[in-house]
C-alpha cells in the first residue's frame, strides 16, 4: 500500500508593510538562541557570582567577569 498523494498549494501575497513586498521568514528562530546561551553560561558560572549581562558573549567579556570574580571571592 502506498500512502496518500497530497497536494499542498500556496498562495503568495506580498507584504504591504514595506516597498519591496519582502516577508521575514526565517529570522524568528534565531531570536532565541542567543539568550539560551546566555542563560546556560550565567547558570554555569553561577558558582563564581558572575552575572551575564549582554550580548553578544566573548571570550574577553566572560574572562574578565571571571577574574573580577575571583578577587571577591
Amino acid at each position: 500500500d502506498a500512502p496518500p498523494v497530497i497536494a499542498i498549494m500556496l498562495e503568495e501575497a506580498p507584504s504591504i508593510s514595506n516597498p519591496l513586498g519582502a516577508k521575514g521568514a526565517g529570522e524568528g528562530g534565531i531570536v532565541a538562541s542567543g539568550a539560551a546561551l546566555a542563560n546556560a553560561v550565567a547558570n554555569a558560572l553561577k558558582p563564581l557570582n558572575v552575572h551575564v549581562h549582554e550580548l553578544p558573549l566573548s571570550l574577553d567579556k566572560l574572562s574578565r567577569s571571571i577574574r573580577v570574580a575571583k578577587t571577591r571571592i
